[in-house]
């Protein structure tokens, strides 16, 4: 049976697996079609993230109540019931979580006996998926937490417990190469140095293309692989208008989506929210698939004030002049694909605006 493990990352957003791509992998968990695990730290760092996030929530309502308070008003009987609603959300959270790994093929994996020793000595060595970062003018050193998730997919793999396949759904950069297309050198060493037969790991890198994974054949699966990739090799591109040949102003070539009024923006993280569909036309593949583009960049503090239209948000100050700020745009993804060779070539990759989406132009001449 194909085994798959998550990592926190792909689904911080979604721990329950209750969105469109995360249903489809708990369907086919019952199924039979694979079995879904969550390392034991993956599953508290979530239930952590979600307890935080709910504090912080009850947190900016007190201050509102706390502020009618101080104009005078009686809040005591609202502030019971934020108390009982705040102590209602952890036990919703608690119950999530049960209900989730009650369910068919669903299931978590104890943190293994992992030697101290062995832990420093992988850090001093600089293996991954320890990172090591510039932190102003110090090195600081990163991925305790990943190293217990990757010797956790170890244990999966022990040959002693079999020789299932392992996908593992990850898009952390300390367990990726350089490239971020496969697993990183130093965790392969690991694999052969137990005894592990290298080809028994997959590594994707968020949940809808493990549902592709698990459903395709393996060409298409290679092929939903290499449009992912070329979908997240954008991140960190810059998306708006650039000096072209014969000295005009244009997008880049794969913007092809309404940019906001954003100076200087660049796509700071990518979210894929659904599966890539393959339609196949000769040897040519066109893969579409639905994404969120955080956007990030400035804005003319003057234009804010003027032109705030709720499509972008401020982050903070650059400078005096400008605000940072961000959008997050939705996006349909087409890539087109060579499958002609040995492996699947990618020949262009495009963000569009949704389908259904008014054209600004169109929009702004029905306004006036």
């Amino acid at each position: 049976m194909l085994i798959v493990v998550l990592d926190s990352n792909p689904i911080h957003g979604d721990p329950w697996l209750a969105s469109p791509p995360g249903a489809s992998l708990v369907e086919l968990a019952e199924s039979g079609s694979c079995l879904v695990i969550f390392p034991d730290v993956v599953r508290d760092e979530l239930h952590r993230q979600k307890r935080e996030a709910a504090q912080e929530s009850h947190a900016e309502a007190a201050k509102g109540i706390n502020a009618m308070a101080k104009a005078g008003i009686d809040v005591a009987e609202t502030e019971a019931h934020l108390k009982k609603s705040f102590e209602r959300i952890n036990d919703d959270i608690d119950a999530a979580f049960t209900a989730l790994f009650d369910r068919e093929g669903i299931s978590t994996e104890p943190i293994p006996d992992i030697p101290v020793a062995s832990v420093v000595e992988r850090d001093l060595a600089r293996r991954r998926p320890f990172q090591e970062i510039v932190h102003g003018q110090k090195k600081k050193s990163l991925g305790f937490r990943d190293v217990v998730i990757w010797e956790t997919v170890l244990a999966i793999l022990d040959p002693a417990r079999g020789d299932d396949k392992v996908l593992f759904v990850s898009a952390d950069g300390g367990f990726l190469s350089k490239d971020s297309k496969s697993i990183h050198p130093h965790l392969l060493d690991d694999l052969s140095n137990r005894g592990i037969d290298r080809d028994r790991l997959v590594s994707v890198k968020n949940v809808p293309q493990a549902v592709t994974e698990i459903k395709a054949t393996a060409a298409q699966a290679a092929q939903a692989r290499a449009a992912t990739d070329a979908l997240y090799e954008l991140v960190g591109q810059e998306a708006g208008l650039q000096l072209v040949h014969g000295g005009d102003y244009d997008y880049p070539d794969f913007v092809k989506f309404s940019v906001p009024e954003i100076d200087s923006p660049y796509i700071g993280d990518i979210d894929q929210i659904s599966e890539f569909e393959l339609s196949a036309e000769g040897e040519t593949v066109t893969a579409t698939a639905e994404a969120i583009v955080y956007l990030e960049g400035g804005v003319f503090k003057g234009d804010w004030f003027m032109d705030d239209d709720g499509s972008v948000r401020i982050q903070g100050e650059l400078n005096k002049h400008y605000f940072e700020a961000s959008s997050d745009v939705p996006v349909r993804v087409v890539v087109e694909i060579d499958t002609s060779g040995d492996s699947p070539q990618v020949v262009r990759v495009e963000l569009e605006d949704p389908v259904g989406a008014e054209d600004p132009e169109d929009e702004a001449i029905a306004q006036q």
